[in-house]
């Protein structure tokens, strides 16, 4: 079966394609063990929340590196045109 790129980077496509798997295993095991539905709900939230905190943070730190770096430089007297 021949599965188009949509135009993404192949890191991506392996992250979502990962994720995909993760949540299908997930879903056969609820059905499987005959898991309550709530409780599958409350677990796909808090990995939501999970995730979308880490991507948070991580977005934050990228912009205090960034914001220490351009600091640094005027600083120290350089201009980023001078690079």
């Amino acid at each position: 079966m021949i599965i188009p790129k949509f135009n993404m980077r192949k890191k991506t496509r392996s992250i979502l394609t990962g994720l995909l798997i993760a949540v299908t295993s997930l879903i056969a095991l609820a059905v499987g063990y005959e898991e309550a539905r709530a409780n599958m709900l409350n677990f796909f939230i808090g990995c939501l929340l999970l995730l979308g905190g880490v991507a948070v943070i991580a977005a934050c730190v990228v912009a205090v590196w960034v914001g220490v770096r351009k600091l640094f430089r005027l600083l120290l007297g350089k201009r980023e045109d001078e690079d």
